[in-house]
């Protein structure tokens, strides 16, 4: 039976605040509040999917090649949820929002710390001028989607001819 003591309480909490071993790492968040799900980049935005799937499909057991244990990735909807809702990322702010351990929590803090210049790098120019001086740019199309040409008058044509309706000639 584990019985409570007051003066082991005290102990432990006056050598955390000793101020020795690693030091806690805290990762200020840029994107709190831009992105999400009520904002105009939604909760998995464009800009940023590739580099945040791409940082949880990692080996974060740095195992060698070919070795055994299974690598399991770190979720994209927890690492999103992560940049829209924390202004400050640390383990233990993770792990209060996720619930998860701090073993758990720390790979998540690395994952962000990992994903951030790309995600600077990366996000459009509006959001850009909206986080750094606060000025509401308009969402231009071509900063989203590619621009391609018009089809010509003779493929659509052919696209029409090869939807029409074929219902009436099929057997079943």
């Amino acid at each position: 039976m584990i019985s409570f003591n007051p003066a082991q309480s005290e102990a432990i909490a006056a050598t955390a605040k000793r101020g020795r071993g690693r030091p806690t790492k805290i990762i200020a968040n840029p994107f709190e509040g831009f992105i999400g799900p009520t904002t105009n980049y939604g909760q998995y935005p464009y800009f940023a999917s590739d580099i945040i799937e791409g940082i949880a499909r990692l080996d974060w057991h740095d195992r060698p090649i070919g070795k055994g244990g299974s690598s399991k990735p770190l979720s994209v909807k927890h690492l999103f949820g992560i940049l829209a809702q924390l202004p400050e990322i640390t383990a233990a702010s993770v792990e209060d929002f996720l619930s998860i351990g701090v073993r758990q929590a720390q790979r998540y803090v690395k994952a962000i710390e990992l994903a951030m210049p790309y995600l600077m790098k990366s996000r459009p120019s509006c959001l850009a001028s909206e986080m750094d001086h606060g000025v509401i740019l308009p969402m231009r199309c071509n900063d989203w989607t590619d621009t391609l040409p018009a089809p010509a008058p003779a493929t659509l044509a052919k696209l029409h001819y090869d939807l029409r309706d074929l219902g009436n000639r099929c057997a079943y």
